[in-house]
């Protein structure tokens, strides 16, 4: 059953709406481009974040928390509002295809080296299937749980690291040019981008006016976590390492000790992000179905879930069965499609509510 989410509850989400793809995604993306100046890249791509979330929180505190496309086919027309909830519906639905495919990857390159992917696809789909039919408020308490574990892993990490930091793996700063620093922070920008989910949150936000201010805080944690993970690979390997390896968080974490008691934490880190990557998806799903909710106005969304779900699950093993098709597209083709539906909708509905009332205002004149 879906009830509301707290102010701080939302924030959370939106933490790992973005962060456990982006830390296994970005750093090779941005250090291709910034190497040493990769944290510079990650500012910028921050900033625009913010931007966008106040884009998109000035959508919903316009609309006072209603549903997204019913509110847009009030402002518009109800034609505009299905061929409008189609083409988003289509977004999440690749997009959620992509994250359960990256889930995937991760899985059978590190864990489970010899589980076909098919059954894979089919684990993780019925346990993301159960979790957004408890509703997002049950997401939500869950999702905060994991995300107060930050508050054990981060001091494990940096404590077990400080010994193998090596600040001069950051020199020189400043050695690259703003056209650089710019092609590397497109990607982490549209990692940012995905603070757009609260569009279809809203109707479940107890306090929507607050939309601003959510995603503010969820971006400002993502930023620090994206920071420090990018930074610690950083002074331990160095850049050039760091273009070379598929996974150089978890590379970073592998040699993670404390002591000579304490060592090869790996396998907990990669536990806890797959607890991460898990409500990620869910989250996704859980705003999939509610685009297909509101864009076919069903009253219940329940017994479309599933097949919602099959449709993922086939898009995840016939459309990205290439590891390198998948990561060209994230490093060239993603800033473009999450630009278009992260930025350029929400920033549209902004401009129809203004249009609409100038309108109003003329109509009040004349008469």
């Amino acid at each position: 059953m879906n009830g509301k989410i707290g102010t701080t509850q939302a924030a959370m989400l939106i933490v790992n709406t973005i962060l456990p793809t982006a830390t296994v995604v970005l750093p090779i993306i941005i250090s291709t481009y910034a190497e040493q100046d990769a944290p510079l890249a990650i500012i910028m791509s921050t900033l625009a974040g913010l931007l966008i979330a106040a884009i998109v929180g000035t959508v919903i505190r316009s609309s006072n928390g209603a549903p997204f496309l019913d509110w847009v086919g009030e402002k518009s027309s109800p034609v505009v509002s299905t061929i409008l909830g189609l083409l988003m519906l289509q977004f999440y639905l690749d997009t959620s295809a992509t994250i359960l495919r990256e889930f995937v990857n991760f899985i059978k390159d590190n864990v489970l080296i010899n589980t076909p992917v098919t059954v894979l696809v089919i684990l993780i789909l019925c346990i993301s299937i159960y979790m957004v039919r408890q509703g997002i408020e049950a997401i939500a308490r869950v999702n905060s749980l994991v995300i107060l574990l930050y508050l054990f892993f981060a001091p494990l990490y940096l404590f077990g690291l400080y010994h193998d930091l090596n600040v001069h793996q950051l020199l020189p700063m400043f050695d690259h040019t703003l056209a650089e620093l710019t092609l590397a922070s497109l990607t982490p920008t549209a990692w940012m981008s995905e603070v757009a989910v609260m569009l279809f949150l809203a109707p479940y936000l107890r306090y929507p006016q607050r939309a601003r201010i959510i995603g503010w805080m969820g971006l400002l944690f993502v930023a620090t976590l994206m920071m420090l993970s990018l930074v610690s690979a950083l002074m331990v390997f160095g850049s050039q390492f760091i273009k070379l390896t598929a996974y150089p968080g978890f590379s970073t974490v592998g040699i993670v000790r404390i002591g000579r008691f304490v060592e090869k934490l790996d396998i907990l880190f990669i536990s806890y992000w797959v607890l991460s990557i898990y409500l990620k998806f869910g989250i996704f799903l859980f705003v999939t179905v509610e685009c297909f909710k509101q864009t076919f106005r069903v009253s219940s969304s329940r017994p479309f879930i599933g097949a919602l779900g099959l449709v993922i699950a086939l898009e995840c093993l016939f459309s990205w069965q290439s590891s390198a098709e998948l990561n060209d597209y994230n490093k060239e083709g993603r800033f473009v499609v999450f630009f278009l539906f992260n930025v350029l909708v929400p920033l549209g509905a902004v401009l129809l509510n203004r249009v609409q009332k100038a309108r109003s205002r003329r109509k009040e004149l004349e008469t």
